[in-house]
């Protein structure tokens, strides 16, 4: 049962924080551009990879993304904030 700002009571165990995907589980190609915004004066994408793009995104300056929580029992892929520069370094290597 759902118990107001995500968490959940099950029977018999400690409330625990629910994650939910935050987007869908499948794309088209190896990624794709949920939102973009201005963090600072510069473009910041949020972007849903395959596996394959994430390890190479781990890879790279720790400035230049955050990684979301996502939940693995839903299969989610997983979902990046970059920075415009990081993203058009991923989008040629892997377009």
């Amino acid at each position: 049962m759902f118990k107001g700002k995500g968490v959940i009571q099950l029977t018999g165990r400690r409330p625990y924080e629910g994650v939910m995907p935050p987007y869908k589980a499948v794309i088209i190609g190896n990624f794709e551009i949920r939102e973009s915004a201005l963090v600072d004066g510069e473009a910041w994408h949020t972007v849903q990879v395959t596996p394959r793009v994430t390890k190479w995104i781990r890879e790279q300056n720790t400035n230049m993304w955050y990684s979301h929580k996502t939940a693995s029992k839903y299969k989610v892929l997983d979902t990046f904030d970059m920075h415009t520069k990081l993203y058009t370094m991923m989008a040629i290597k892997f377009s």
